[in-house]
């Protein structure tokens, strides 16, 4: 399975499922990422790492590992994500240890709520 030091993401497929789209908005993601100063890396997994049932070079699109330099850049990354959910209009999933955040267009309250409570599960002790 993907490596449990830094959060994966995965960029959810519209209805229509269009890879190429989808791998554009992950790069796009990916940038935005890349520019947080806690975020040491930000790339796809290796193809036999994704979890789930897709196969293929395919299976690796919309995902992303996120290496970071603090566990403090965690709540940066949420945050730049949940910007670019936002604007997107897209799903995005932020996974750390089987734990899942699903962020998608609710309002920014309950987005907040969810997010506190993520956060809090993976606060330094």
């Amino acid at each position: 399975m993907i490596d449990s030091n830094g959060p994966t993401l995965h960029v959810l497929p519209a209805g229509d499922g269009d890879p190429e789209e989808l791998a554009e908005l992950t790069g796009d993601l990916r940038g935005e990422l890349l520019d947080l100063d806690d975020v040491l890396s930000a790339g796809p997994p290796p193809p036999e790492d994704v979890p789930g049932t897709a196969k293929g070079l395919g299976a690796v699109v919309g995902w992303l590992v996120v290496q970071l330099g603090t566990l403090e850049g965690l709540r940066a990354v949420v945050d730049a994500v949940r910007s670019w959910v936002s604007r997107s209009g897209r799903t995005v999933e932020i996974s750390i240890d089987g734990d899942t955040l699903k962020l998608t267009a609710v309002t920014a309250e309950q987005q907040q709520r969810i997010i506190d409570a993520w956060l809090a599960r993976h606060a330094a002790p």
